[in-house]
């Protein structure tokens, strides 16, 4: 009969259909440095901040390696991302920036724990005393410490994740989830930091704790 054989293909093109949307796209944004062993996952939603940023910033083109200076890329939720939102007192979207740094030789009996808090803003007690001292505490004001692990995930690394708060320039609170590890050598530093509004960072706290959590280091890997 007819009518069953076109049941059948219309229940075909159906279930086909289905398996399509199921497929869909990819929900994340894989972020690897093969060179130094070093990956984070952020939602599909978020966009690459320009390089061009980074080389204006930076004042040369980030490298490829961080064996050659610094490699860095960052992630912005909102529709035009800029590394300004970084610093910017009224950011409510998240952003990431993730790095590898390559240290000096000389300088690699000097990086400890609390280095890699104050990596990019004062976190220790002694960065947040030095940041008094200098008169700039006008422009980063209501710290708060939310939470500080030590981490010893082995892979020839060690690091610290910490989480916490600042006003930036009197503007709304701003919360930074930061996840940072040393290698055994001390030559290279991996950095991924997150931050997002207080506001921003209640509604959709799990989202950027999975991109920050994401972040993986081996530097043992073969």
């Amino acid at each position: 009969m007819v009518v069953p054989r076109l049941r059948a293909a219309v229940l075909g093109l159906a279930a086909a259909a289905a398996l399509l949307a199921a497929c869909g796209g990819p929900s994340a944004t894989y972020v690897t440095n093969s060179a130094d062993k070093t990956y984070l996952k952020v939602p599909n939603t978020w966009h690459q901040i320009d390089p061009a940023q980074f080389t204006a910033a930076l004042g040369t083109p980030p490298a490829d390696s961080s064996a050659e200076g610094t490699w860095i890329v960052g992630y912005d939720a909102d529709s035009a991302p800029e590394l300004q939102h970084m610093f910017d007192p009224q950011t409510e979207e998240p952003l990431v920036l993730v790095s590898v740094d390559g240290v000096p030789e000389k300088s690699r009996g000097q990086v400890s724990l609390d280095v890699i808090r104050d990596f990019r803003f004062p976190v220790s007690a002694s960065a947040r005393q030095d940041l008094m001292l200098s008169g700039s505490a006008s422009r980063l004001t209501d710290f708060q410490m939310i939470a500080d692990e030590v981490l010893t995930p082995g892979h020839g690394v060690r690091g610290v994740h910490s989480v916490y708060v600042y006003r930036l320039d009197g503007g709304p609170p701003q919360v930074f989830d930061q996840l940072g590890y040393l290698n055994d050598d001390a030559s290279k530093v991996y950095m991924a930091i997150a931050r997002c509004s207080a506001d921003c960072f209640q509604k959709r706290q799990s989202e950027i704790e999975g991109v920050v959590n994401s972040f993986t280091v081996r530097e043992d890997s073969p």
